[in-house]
């Protein structure tokens, strides 16, 4: 059976990870994306590292995967005429550049639907396509920073803000964007009519932290970070005696804390003065302080175990080496096999969305620089000498820059 976006073709002019993903999402349903590169500007993440060392770019291979790569200098005129050429065919142009680039290089949305009524634009921004800063320059940490979220962490109010241990701004921002692109094609389907579709790594931001921003607005007021010793008792994190960490999330709160007292064997800590949420709150470090001793006396694992033969809310604190080799990622598909391009498996973060008909496809790593240019021009009907001559004219790049 077909996957869902089979038949698309998606011209993606994405680098790093907000615009790249959300087209990678895209390839992950069977849309064709022609990832357009050139000499004078390959994607960056080609030459970044990122995760310790290994022979392979994980980077790299992790946001462009099932994609194909073509050259195409998009400042040269015989890099623009293949450019619009493809646009004819083309249901989606993706892009996450800075704001004024695209229109230095010609390319509109009005001039799209000049070229192809029928294809979809969609803009990957920092700040969004409209106001003061439209084209001011935007990193996933400046998005962090801005959209408020390194506000809310930190432990207490005493200590710094802190930006996440990894850029889920872009990756936020890049989930966003292919749900906006798939909107986007859905109404086209129905109506005949293509869009302009923008988003952003500000406006992402804001939307994952939705009735945070909305309740401080509405009280006129921040709620303030917390350490460990203010935190609720069943809503903390805490330390095994091994040094491996675990989460209690349970709420609410009174419904489980008889059961958590007898598995932690303080049965004192089920009866007055500690017995309501409100009763330990007002005693909160005198509470807590009691649980890091507690827990401290048995390994992180055999907290957790004994925790959940009671069914109560409780997961370790897991790495990233543990998400991988978790069994229940990998039963449900959130881990995959990808085969390089010798047929040699590699693990990868599969796709988070699955279809009972259509299940998502990682189907090849990322491409090669420029590995399908001939073959998607062959596809667009050039002949090996139109090719050739293309080449002549600068359509590609100069090789040796």
């Amino acid at each position: 059976m077909a996957l869902p976006l089979e038949g698309y073709r998606v011209l993606d002019l994405s680098v790093w990870q907000q615009g790249s993903y959300a087209s990678a999402m895209l390839a992950d349903m069977g849309a064709d994306v022609i990832k357009i590169e050139s000499y004078a500007n390959p994607d960056p993440g080609r030459t970044t590292v990122a995760g310790g060392p290994s022979e392979r770019n994980s980077y790299f291979h992790s946001l462009n995967r099932g994609k194909r790569s073509i050259l195409l200098d998009l400042k040269c005129e015989a890099g623009r005429e293949v450019f619009w050429r493809l646009v004819e065919s083309a249901d989606v142009f993706h892009n996450n550049m800075r704001g004024g680039v695209l229109e230095r290089l010609g390319i509109d949305f009005a001039r799209i639907q000049q070229v192809n009524p029928r294809c979809v634009m969609s803009s990957a921004t920092g700040w969004g396509h409209l106001g003061p800063d439209a084209t001011t320059g935007a990193m996933d940490t400046l998005a962090q920073a801005r959209g408020g979220f390194m506000s809310s962490t930190g432990e207490g109010q005493e200590g710094p803000p802190t930006m996440a241990g990894f850029p889920q701004a872009d990756h936020v921002g890049a989930i966003v964007s292919g749900y906006s692109i798939v909107l986007a094609l859905l109404h086209r389907e129905r109506t005949g009519e293509a869009q302009e579709v923008n988003t952003s790594l500000y406006g992402s931001q804001m939307a994952i932290q939705t009735f945070n921003i909305t309740g401080a607005l509405w009280a006129d007021e921040m709620r303030p970070r917390l350490r460990h010793d203010e935190r609720r008792p069943t809503w903390n994190h805490y330390q095994g005696g091994d040094g491996k960490w675990f989460m209690i999330g349970a709420l609410p709160a009174d419904k489980w804390w008889v059961e958590f007292c007898e598995v932690m064997g303080a049965p004192d800590l089920a009866l007055p003065p500690y017995l309501t949420a409100d009763d330990r709150q007002a005693r909160n470090p005198e509470v807590i302080g009691r649980m890091d001793a507690i827990f401290a006396t048995r390994t992180r694992d055999e907290w957790v175990q004994a925790f959940q033969e009671r069914s109560l809310l409780v997961q370790p604190v897991a790495d990233w080496l543990d998400v991988g080799r978790d069994p229940q990622a990998w039963a449900n598909g959130y881990m995959v096999q990808v085969p390089d391009e010798l047929g040699q498996p590699w693990p990868m973060v599969g796709s988070p969305v699955h279809l009972s008909k259509t299940p998502a496809q990682i189907r090849a790593q990322a491409p090669a620089f420029g590995q399908h240019t001939e073959e998607v021009l062959l596809e667009l009907g050039y002949s090996w000498d139109d090719i050739s001559a293309l080449r002549e004219r600068g359509a590609f790049g100069d090789a040796s820059q």
